[in-house]
């Protein structure tokens, strides 16, 4: 029976007596697994993986310029090599895959994996324990696991301890969302089309206005993303985005306090 990609990445950490993933070298787990590491110039992917008679070279685009960004790739690569070993396969991986809203079993899989082995669910949970939601609590959790602000954020989605929503949009359409269980706003169809036209992250597609950390938050309304009942009051709500210029993309994320 196939083990779940969290219980693998559990698994590694307690073989490998790792207790803190944050000063691990994640090539060296790579090598460790039978795989090489290099770094080359990639046209339009962040990773690639090319896996064969047990072995695997993983590359790195070097033009990644945030060392966080390289890890989480590293960690899904990683992720294909011990899940899909069966496999004679390469991976070609940019924001598509590592950001979520490809979906496809495989790219699900190694997604899950990295984010449990970077960012252990007891670990990450007990960090998020008492503390009210806001960008500086993402920075603090991204800088306590040494993981890039993305990949916290959707980590924040399953396991913190504030209902938020993240939608994820490249050139001006949104391409994915995700919400907390426990936010039961109804979010419209929306994948494809463009960004709403009072949201933050249209200010940026255009007026390539990008806030400083102090003005980060923005105080937007609870229909810019979301759809209104019959009976529902529009209500305040807060939106602030992390932005990608490589890609062309937005991450909003959106909460009420």
């Amino acid at each position: 029976m196939k083990i779940a990609p969290a219980v693998t990445a559990r698994k590694l950490l307690l073989e490998l007596g790792i207790t803190d993933m944050a000063t691990t070298d994640l090539k060296d787990l790579i090598i460790y697994h039978n795989g090489m590491v290099k770094e080359a110039d990639l046209r339009n992917c962040d990773g690639r993986l090319v896996m064969k008679k047990g072995r695997s070279i993983v590359t790195i685009d070097s033009k990644i310029e945030f060392e966080q960004r390289k890890r989480y790739v590293l960690a899904h690569e990683l992720g294909h090599i011990l899940l899909h070993a069966d496999k004679e396969a390469s991976f070609t991986d940019d924001d598509s895959t590592l950001d979520g809203y490809k979906k496809g079993p495989q790219e699900k899989e190694a997604n899950d994996f990295a984010a449990e082995l970077l960012m252990p669910a007891d670990l990450f949970k007990a960090s998020c324990e008492k503390k009210k939601f806001s960008p500086e609590l993402i920075s603090e959790l991204a800088q306590k696991f040494n993981t890039s602000l993305t990949s916290t954020v959707y980590r924040f989605v399953d396991l913190g301890n504030h209902p938020i929503a993240t939608f994820y949009s490249k050139n001006k359409k949104v391409q994915y969302w995700k919400k907390s269980n426990d936010l039961h706003y109804r979010i419209p169809e929306i994948n494809k089309l463009d960004v709403p036209t009072d949201s933050v992250a249209n200010e940026f597609y255009v007026f390539n206005r990008i806030y400083p950390k102090k003005d980060a938050v923005q105080e937007i309304s609870k229909s810019t993303w979301f759809e209104l009942g019959k009976y529902d009051e529009d209500a305040r709500m807060y939106e602030f985005c992390i932005v990608t210029p490589r890609y062309n993309s937005v991450l909003s994320v959106i909460w009420e306090r």
